[in-house]
């Protein structure tokens, strides 16, 4: 009894002490919180953090030491060393952040101390703190750094917090000597590689969107790599002893100091808002962070898009500073030497050119670093020989840069361009201008770009970094085997092309449109470059209409001939339709990762072609003939080959091939030239042999895109509003339209297809779920059943939630002038599973009739393109109805984002139809 009676007494202990501790945690938090709300400095707060913690994890630590005589305890004392290890280490902790800790211990204390060491971890984690431990001996430790650059460098940042001062000591000590210094060049290239693994997981630019404030590139990951190589090199990982020795200069220290006091109090105040470990900056953070600090905006620029600029711009300084750190003490070998002398050689006797550097003679470096023409020269050399500027002359350039003069001379236009015409090396060396700061002098425009940050869902990158990686991409497309490199290696005039690529968004920041702000900008820069008249103007056009083609490509009907025409009259030269094709795709591939498809080059490349045919002499008409004739022969001959369903005597197929051939001859131009002839054949059959109220529905996988496309033929007697009636069944299914085409003969037949994406189910579509659609547009089309009951059977969205907090507009833009015979509507709105079917419901309500539709989705927008006619045929008319059209569908886009799928579905359904 009594025993039970002391368990439970110590039990109880043990339960009140913990709850002390967790008290005392939440505590700390908020005396943590209090002083940051009271404007204290981030590492000041992150110090206070682990300051407190460090006498928490302490005192948990005592409490767990077995219970016995004094001398046992003082043999532990001696003998174990609990040592506080990376961001403990160093004395910092974010409020959420794990506690490292390393157990070090004498080989000859490895029998009491595994329980005392499950206990003090099991405490911590019961009281709150989440611990990243290890227990090791000195030598396992060690033999653990050699293998593991993670745990070599938490190493570094090592700090005792009880037990042992001589055994920690001893231990540092040979860390130094085995691990450290005593070898540099392992551990560099360990930790070189461990960091470009993590910069590849969590962010490969420091100018990307949603970074990971600690691991992304520029994040506080960088300055902890400096610290590291700083400790094996020159035996201290601190910034400031590392300026006095030399490795670093005091403007790179200045930079560093204050990039870690930003990047900490963003991460602080990122944990203390989520009430977690929280390191990634997401969009819905960005907009509360710029209102907290209360950023102000500007005409051109939002307070989140100051707000990231800030932020940017620290993150770049310290991936330049990091970068420039660890080319200077990249470890060299004296064979790597000998055979770096060996393959060098001499250029214009100033120039030393080996594999893959270019170095300057020491006494002529005063030369290079003295004016814009020298400095130029050398990138060009550098361009010409594919080799990289050595880390020497990257110091020199950028610290003679700032006082270079601000004019730009014949000579120093003709090296930039020079530079702009090299093979395979443009963007490597405009990066390269661009990080020592060159680059702004020949064209200051770059500083309002530097590190301006779009802030919608399209760009993954800010507009300096996009830019260059458009050039990039316009030199990987050199190599493409496709249309896009035939017509890249065509190109005469890559330097205005290269220029064009860096310029296109230079407008963005600044009040107004910025592909206007941008042929003003193009118009200065050709000025300062010495361009001729007829050079100004193509660089002016494709900055102004860098927009224009994927515009036109994506969003209206390529079998329009007179939009076509006006598309290659306006672009007027074979030349200037290749720079345009080329800056389009590679402005697209530059936005972000996945964002240049097989779909939106198909259409580009179609676009270009037909262009370029009108371009080379063919006029419109005639083409548009040439390629039906073109289609129609190949069509025909598959029906010829084709046996009828009935099998009737050879005589009587004569009358049936007429009948279909008619029909061919009815189909209009953009149908197609959207199907395949074999599937064109397959409609004209279904057609045919189409019952009265017959409705076909057939559903086909496409593995190579991962969709599935379900093609409807019908009368259009089956009902009014087949495209809002169909949608709504596709909705209903879960099923994510990703285009439609909608085709209507003279005779009323109706060919429809509906590309889709089926997210319930992973990989193949399997064969019975194409046909639980396909039997449901059926139902719905014949009238057996409703869109509405459909709803309600599967209960499918009953509130369509947006992905992301940060909404743009809606908009709604009526085009009546690209096509003759349709009005275009253009609507941009956030995508929400069930928007197109709320669109295809007012536009059945307004009246309106659907002949093409183009659907398009960037991230969480989408462009929905809509060519209409009224219920009669006829294109509409100028005015007010247009006027009532726009206000209707915006002011439905905006209460469907309010309410949700299930109400617009049911204000839908209960229109007339």
């Amino acid at each position: 009894m009594k025993q039970r009676e002391a368990k439970t007494s110590a039990d109880n202990a043990w339960r009140d002490r913990l709850a002390q501790q967790r008290l005392r945690l939440q505590s700390l938090r908020d005396q943590a919180r209090q002083r940051y709300a009271g404007g204290a400095p981030g590492l000041q707060v992150a110090a206070l953090i682990c300051q407190m913690t460090d006498k928490l994890v302490c005192e948990l630590f005592e409490a767990a030491l077995p219970r016995g005589p004094a001398p046992g305890l003082e043999v532990i004392r001696q003998q174990v060393a609990v040592v506080a290890v990376g961001g403990t280490g160093r004395g910092e902790l974010a409020p959420y952040s794990d506690v490292d800790l390393l157990f070090l211990h004498d080989p000859r204390c490895e029998t009491c101390l595994p329980g005392c060491i499950s206990q003090v971890v099991r405490d911590c984690w019961d009281a709150g703190i989440k611990l990243g431990h290890s227990v090791r001996t000195p030598r396992d430790a060690l033999a653990a750094a050699r293998v593991d650059p993670q745990f070599a460098t938490a190493l570094v940042e090592s700090r005792l917090l009880w037990g042992s001062d001589r055994l920690f000591q001893a231990f540092t000590s040979r860390f130094r000597r085995q691990v450290g210094r005593g070898r540099f060049a392992d551990f560099y290239r360990a930790v070189i590689a461990s960091r470009e693994a993590e910069r590849q997981q969590h962010g490969e630019t420091e100018r990307q969107l949603e970074p990971d404030l600690k691991r992304s590139a520029g994040g506080l990951r960088d300055i902890h790599l400096i610290r590291w190589i700083g400790f094996a090199r020159y035996g201290t990982p601190d910034i400031s002893l590392l300026r006095l020795e030399g490795a670093l200069s005091r403007e790179d220290e200045q930079a560093l100091v204050e990039a870690h006091e930003f990047l900490t109090r963003i991460r602080v105040d990122l944990h203390f808002a989520a009430g977690k470990a929280q390191e990634i900056l997401t969009r819905e953070e960005q907009l509360r962070l710029a209102d907290l600090h209360g950023v102000a905006a500007t005409a051109g620029q939002r307070p989140v898009e100051r707000f990231m600029q800030t932020l940017f711009r620290h993150t770049t300084a310290v991936v330049d500073i990091a970068s420039r750190f660890a080319d200077r003490h990249r470890p060299v070998s004296p064979i790597a030497r000998v055979w770096k002398f060996v393959r060098s050689h001499r250029s214009n006797q100033i120039y030393v050119v080996s594999a893959n550097e270019i170095d300057v003679v020491p006494s002529c470096r005063n030369l290079v670093g003295g004016t814009l023409e020298a400095q130029l020269h050398l990138i060009e050399l550098a361009a010409q020989y594919s080799v990289r500027l050595a880390p020497g002359l990257v110091e020199l350039i950028r610290q003679a840069a700032p006082r270079l003069p601000r004019t730009v001379s014949p000579e120093a236009a003709r090296l930039f361009l020079s530079i702009l015409r090299s093979t395979s090396q443009v963007g490597k060396q405009l990066r390269e201008m661009y990080r020592t700061g060159l680059l702004e002098v020949v064209m200051p425009e770059m500083t309002h770009a530097r590190c301006l940050l779009q802030f919608n869902q399209y760009h993954a990158y800010t507009v300096d970094e996009h830019s260059i990686r458009a050039v990039e991409a316009a030199e990987r497309f050199a190599c493409d085997a496709g249309p896009l490199g035939t017509a890249c290696r065509s190109i005469k005039h890559r330097d205005l092309l290269h220029l064009a690529l860096l310029l296109h968004d230079l407008g963005k920041g600044y009040e107004g449109d910025h592909s206007e702000v941008g042929r003003e900008i193009a118009s200065t820069v050709a000025a300062r470059l010495g361009l001729s008249l007829q050079q100004t103007e193509m660089l002016q056009f494709l900055v102004h209409k860098h927009l224009l083609m994927a515009h036109l490509a994506f969003r209206r009907d390529l079998s329009e001939m007179p939009m076509l025409a006006r598309f290659s009259r306006d672009v007027g030269s074979p030349e200037l339709l290749r720079m345009l094709y080329v800056l389009s795709a590679s402005d697209i591939a530059a936005v972000g990762p996945g964002a240049w498809t097989n779909w939106k080059s198909e259409l580009l490349t179609e676009l270009f072609e037909g262009a370029q045919q009108i371009l080379s002499g063919a006029p419109p008409k005639f083409r548009e003939a040439e390629r039906t004739r073109e289609i129609s022969a190949q069509v025909r001959r598959l029906l010829e080959a084709r046996p009828p369903s009935a099998a009737p005597p050879k005589a009587d197929q004569a009358p049936r091939l007429a009948r279909l051939g008619e029909m061919l001859d009815s189909l209009p131009l953009h149908y197609l030239t959207a199907a395949a002839p074999e599937q064109i054949v397959r409609d004209l059959v279904a057609i045919s042999e189409l019952p009265s109220e017959g409705v076909v529905v057939a559903g086909r996988y496409e593995g190579a895109t991962g969709t599935v496309e379900y093609r409807i033929v019908t009368r259009d007697t089956v009902g009014s509003g087949l495209f809002h009636k169909i949608t709504g069944v596709l909705t209903a299914k879960g099923l994510e339209i990703l285009s439609a085409v909608i085709c209507t003969t003279p005779e009323r037949f109706v060919i429809d297809s509906f590309r889709v994406h089926d997210a319930d189910h992973a990989g193949e579509v399997p064969s019975f779920r194409l046909r639980e659609v396909e039997s449901s547009v059926r139902d719905v089309l014949q009238g057996r059943t409703t869109v509405e009951e459909l709803f309600a059977r599967h209960r499918r969205l009953r509130r369509a939630e947006s992905r992301h907090a940060c909404r743009e507009p809606t908009r709604v833009v009526i085009d009546n002038d690209s096509s003759e015979r349709f009005t275009v509507i253009d609507v941009f709105a956030d995508d929400r599973r069930g928007l197109l079917y709320t669109i295809a419901s007012s536009l059945l309500e307004l009246g309106l009739s659907v002949s093409l539709a183009k659907i398009a989705t960037h991230v969480d927008q989408v462009l929905d393109v809509f060519y209409v006619t009224d219920r009669e045929g006829s294109k509409l008319q100028e005015g007010g109805r247009l006027l009532e059209i726009q206000s209707m569908l915006r002011s439905r886009i905006e209460d469907f984002e309010r309410s949700g799928l299930v109400a617009a579905a049911t204000a839908a359904i209960s229109s007339p139809t």
